[in-house]
């Protein structure tokens, strides 16, 4: 039995339905205002993709474009990406290690100050002198 989505010309109400086979019940009206004249919505949906496209989409140069190598909130935003293109891969504690890292690293260098400038502070490390690399 699925489920459809629906949609209310008259108030722009949306509404799921539970209908028993693939065609619209009898007496179908919006609940809000009592339109019988609701039509159906395209639904959300998800795809899955297989670990060798997730491997191929991680590798894309794109992923890597305007990273700043020596700018640890920038590695930790693109690990953050990764970590969630990985899924459980990645472990369900990821953006917390990702979060303690940078933590640390700018604990490290004192780097929770922000220049005159307003820019976000900048670190002398790069990413592979915080093991992400």
């Amino acid at each position: 039995m699925p489920i459809y989505e629906y949609q209310c010309p008259a108030c722009s109400g949306q509404f799921q339905k539970l209908v028993q086979g693939f065609s619209d019940p009898p007496g179908l009206a919006c609940p809000r205002c009592g339109n019988p004249q609701v039509r159906r919505a395209v639904s959300r949906f998800a795809t899955l993709k297989s670990e060798e496209a997730r491997v191929e989409a991680m590798a894309d140069p794109t992923n890597f474009a305007g990273l700043d190598e020596n700018d640890p909130r920038a590695i930790a935003r693109w690990a953050k990406r990764m970590g969630k293109e990985l899924g459980e891969d990645a472990g369900e504690d990821w953006n917390e290690l990702v979060d303690q890292m940078l933590d640390e690293e700018m604990s490290a260098e004192g780097g929770d100050e922000t220049p005159e400038d307003g820019s976000p502070p900048k670190s002398s490390k790069k990413a592979t002198d915080l093991g992400w690399g």
